[in-house]
């Protein structure tokens, strides 16, 4: 028996949910470049990460996880995307549109094959031109929120990522390890909070919780370069320590280097 299941599907799914609600409800609650901040911690690809650790071995995270790399440029370009159209089309088309941008970005990145270096540059192209295009609405203030969150939202986000975790997990051995690093950083994590705070909220500040990710999602991209290399010298346990080292730290930064860039954005 592999130790995938020396945890119960239960807890497992009950871990990533008090992930996804302490992050997504505190993202909520603060302006554009806090709620970022939160919500670009690895809610959903953190535990996913653990979880394949206990089922592989080092080399097959290590290989995933370069794979989630080359897959977070994708990411940025679902926020540039979302964040260019969120004025100008219904929500729901608005997601789609950056759906099948993310989705048309992996199926490239599946058929490449990515090194370090490579992973690194399509990353850096992505985010450049990200904050570029979504300065803009990276300081617009967001509205203060007005509606009452229904009792739903915040289990069905959680229930939603503790099933998108346990699905990667239990198909990684047939997805194989490029896939799913892929499948690993679905941001399934930001759908939710995009699709919450639209319809709380509105479109602008939508445009820039989505133009304040870019800069958390590059640092996740760190991480991910981090326990890639990390892990196929000294395993995946030290690579998961130190990705996450890398995410506090790159959090760290940028709350340091915040008041360079001026307050507007809080």
């Amino acid at each position: 028996m592999t130790a995938l299941f020396w945890l119960p599907a239960a807890f497992r799914a009950l871990a990533t949910a008090l992930l996804v609600v302490s992050a997504s409800a505190l993202a909520e609650a603060v302006g554009p470049f806090w709620g970022a901040l939160v919500a670009s911690l690895p809610v959903s690809a953190g535990p996913t990460y653990v979880f394949l650790s206990m089922q592989h071995d080092a080399g097959f995270v290590s290989a995933s996880a370069l794979a989630s790399l080359a897959a977070n440029a994708a990411a940025g370009l679902f926020l540039i995307v979302y964040g260019l159209l969120a004025a100008r089309m219904a929500g729901w088309k608005t997601l789609a549109v950056a759906l099948a941008s993310w989705f048309a970005a992996c199926l490239t990145i599946r058929q490449v094959e990515w090194s370090p270096i490579g992973a690194c540059a399509v990353n850096s192209v992505v985010y450049g031109a990200g904050f570029r295009l979504l300065s803009a609405a990276r300081r617009a203030p967001m509205a203060v929120v007005v509606m009452k969150r229904h009792w739903l939202e915040l289990p069905g986000r959680a229930i939603a990522v503790a099933g998108f975790v346990t699905l990667v997990v239990a198909t990684s051995s047939l997805l194989g390890a490029a896939a799913t690093g892929i499948a690993a950083v679905f941001p399934v994590s930001l759908i939710s909070l995009i699709v919450i705070l639209r319809r709380r909220m509105g479109a602008a500040a939508v445009a820039a919780f989505t133009a304040n990710a870019l800069r958390p999602m590059l640092g996740f991209g760190a991480s991910l370069l981090a326990l890639h290399l990390v892990s196929a010298v000294w395993g995946a346990t030290p690579g998961l320590l130190s990705a996450l080292s890398v995410s506090l730290a790159w959090s760290v930064l940028l709350l340091l280097l915040r008041p360079r860039t001026g307050r507007r954005a809080s």
